[in-house]
């Protein structure tokens, strides 16, 4: 009687221990699959099979099953905010009931320490661009803040028509809040004065009407500027004139008549007074350039 107790005593033992795998076993064996089984170093990452999503890594480990008989799986992604994706390629399918381990190991995104970049501008109201890319217009404060900038280099251009553009290259430090005072140089200035026998032309600069003769043109930038001079009955007067800063440049020019049409008499003006209009214009021209 003792020893019938003993037997039950660890038969029943024994199946207690063994029950759950063989349970286990035959799970894992029923039917044509197979499993996947995922082991990932960061928890809640997301896994992809194929570009569809099967699930998440829980304390580790996500069993992706498989129909072996169906179309195998050919790629895997991991992915969580972060940290870095992870790709990778199916090489191989588990026979029925079997499991085939895939290793992951995410790796964490480099922390980037943003700073922020305080642009002190004078005069306000100037275009500001950063890195190629347009970041606005500079406030009345003068004041424009430019936030999570990446530590690094980066391209400063201000422009404001009337001055001289700013472009520069500032170097971005980490964690840090940059000011950057600067002041736009007004552009050099100078004038035209213009002047035309006959007096009354239209005057052009840049191809722009700016007035008739005689005229003075202020406020125009330094530089080469195109200057046109138009009169009725009178063929064109065209120059390139150069603006120096603080000075004045003068044009002076005696308009030459254009031919008459074809079928048009020009008895009414003979040569003789041709000839004595435009030495009277020439020693005019000779007069104010003295």
């Amino acid at each position: 009687m003792r020893r019938s107790y003993l037997t039950c005593v660890v038969l029943s033992i024994s199946l207690a221990l063994f029950v759950p795998f063989s349970v286990q076993a035959d799970t894992a064996t029923a039917g044509n699959t197979g499993i996947y089984r995922f082991h990932g170093n960061v928890e809640g990452a997301q896994v992809f099979v194929d570009g569809v999503l099967k699930g998440l890594i829980y304390e580790g480990i996500l069993d992706v099953p498989v129909d072996v008989t169906g179309i195998p799986y050919h790629t895997y992604t991991l992915q969580r905010e972060g940290y870095e994706t992870y790709n990778g390629t199916i090489n191989s399918v588990p026979a029925r009931g079997q499991v085939i381990s895939i290793y992951v190991p995410m790796s964490a995104k480099p922390v980037v320490e943003y700073s922020r970049v305080h642009l002190l501008i004078t005069p306000p109201l100037a275009e500001v661009t950063w890195d190629g890319v347009s970041a606005g217009i500079v406030p009345d404060t003068g004041i424009m803040v430019l936030y999570d900038v990446v530590p690094g280099t980066h391209r400063l251009m201000v422009t404001k028509e009337g001055y001289v553009p700013l472009n520069e290259v500032l170097s971005i430090p980490r964690n840090d809040v940059m000011k950057v005072p600067r002041t736009l140089e007004p552009l050099a200035q100078g004038s035209i004065t213009v002047e035309s026998v006959p007096p009354g032309a239209a005057v052009y600069l840049d191809d722009k009407a700016v007035g008739v003769t005689p005229l003075t043109i202020h406020e125009i930038p330094a530089g080469a500027h195109s200057l046109r001079i138009s009169g009725d009955g009178f063929q064109d007067f065209i120059s390139s004139v150069e603006v120096t800063g603080g000075g004045t440049a003068i044009v002076s020019e005696a308009l030459i008549p254009s031919t008459p049409s074809a079928g048009k008499s020009s008895a009414g003006l003979s040569p003789f007074v041709m000839a004595a209009g435009l030495a009277i214009a020439a020693l005019y021209v000779a007069y104010r350039k003295s």
